[in-house]
C-alpha cells in the first residue's frame, strides 16, 4: 500500500450495526483485501435486524460499500469475481454485485461458509 487509505460509514448507525454482531471470518479477509486494493471504503450497510440475507446473519457475511467514491466501480466487480467465488457449487453467485437495490447503486459484498480465493 502507497497510502493511508481511510475507512469510513454513511452515518452512525452504519458503524454501530457493522460493531453490533461478529463478521464471517471470510468477510473479514474479503475486507482486508479490498482494502490491499487502495480503494476508499465508505460502508453503507452492515448488519441489519430481521434481514433474511447475508445482512441478518450471525455472524455477519455482507455489507455494502458506497461505488461513487471509487474511479472504475465495474473494474472493482469483475476483479473481486475473478478472485473470490462466492460457492463453488453454485457457480452462479457472485461474492460482489454492482447495482441498485432501490437506494442508488452500490457494492453489495457477501461470503458464504464455502466462499473460495482465487490467486
Amino acid at each position: 500500500m502507497n497510502e493511508i487509505i481511510e475507512i469510513g460509514y454513511k452515518d452512525e448507525e452504519v458503524f454501530t450495526r457493522a460493531l453490533v454482531k461478529p463478521w464471517h471470518p471470510k468477510l473479514v479477509k474479503l475486507s482486508l483485501w479490498l482494502y490491499s486494493l487502495d480503494i476508499e471504503m465508505i460502508f453503507t450497510s452492515c448488519y441489519r435486524e430481521g434481514d433474511k440475507g447475508v445482512h441478518g446473519t450471525n455472524p455477519l457475511r455482507g455489507f455494502d460499500l458506497r461505488s461513487r467514491v471509487i474511479h472504475d466501480p465495474e473494474t472493482v466487480e469483475d476483479m473481486t469475481n475473478d478472485h473470490w467465488k462466492y460457492d463453488p457449487r453454485r457457480p452462479g453467485k457472485r461474492v460482489c454485485m454492482l447495482h441498485n437495490a432501490g437506494q442508488g447503486i452500490h457494492f453489495h459484498f457477501q461470503v458464504h461458509p464455502r466462499t473460495e480465493f482465487v490467486a
